[in-house]
């Protein structure tokens, strides 16, 4: 779920080679989609190769939902969180149109978003006080929130999903919004 193109673009605009972008008719925005999600699918491959492996040897240790409904809305979060994860991480890339050592920032925000995300610790284990401001961040739709609707513990699936498509939308015109701010700081520097 969690995306990495990031590091590659921040490259990409540092050393002036965003400009193929600007002289070409594309959409950057969802050229940089289709890059993270074939390597997704990718990693999809890869994890479910090494899952059946697992299962094969650990099968009375695995669960599986109950429901059929679950499947869907699994799926369907991880849809979102995917996206999500994506327009976060094109976001932070953005941030080297104006910053010229963005490899730095970038790097504690990702440990940020992992541990808000749940993807470090469950969400569950963080004090209240803690719980209650995570709960207002987007960090949680990425990896708590799939997870709770797969183990079928989350009570408010409407709730989450219309919280999360708020989120994905609200990330989808900033990343638009900075990109084109952007572009028009952009100096094509070494490319």
């Amino acid at each position: 779920i969690l995306s990495y193109i990031s590091w590659e673009l921040i490259d990409q605009i540092r050393e002036g080679f965003f400009s193929k972008f600007l002289v070409k008719p594309l959409d950057s925005l969802l050229y940089w989609f289709t890059i993270n999600l074939s390597s997704k699918i990718l990693e999809a491959i890869y994890i479910s190769i090494t899952g059946m492996v697992l299962y094969f040897f650990l099968r009375e240790y695995f669960w599986f939902p109950r429901h059929l409904a679950t499947w869907f809305y699994f799926i369907l979060s991880l849809c979102f969180a995917f996206s999500l994860a994506f327009l976060m991480d094109f976001c932070i890339a953005l941030i080297a149109f104006w910053l010229i050592q963005v490899r730095v920032f970038k790097f504690m925000l990702q440990y940020l978003i992992f541990f808000f995300a749940g993807a470090i610790l469950p969400l569950d284990l963080f004090p209240k006080w803690l719980q209650v401001i995570v709960h207002w961040l987007p960090f949680q739709f990425i990896v708590f929130v799939p997870i709770e609707i797969y183990l079928e513990k989350d009570p408010q699936l409407l709730n989450h999903f219309a919280t999360e498509a708020l989120w994905t939308l609200l990330f989808y015109g900033l990343a638009n919004w900075a990109l084109s701010k952007g572009v028009k700081k952009y100096e094509a520097v070494g490319g």
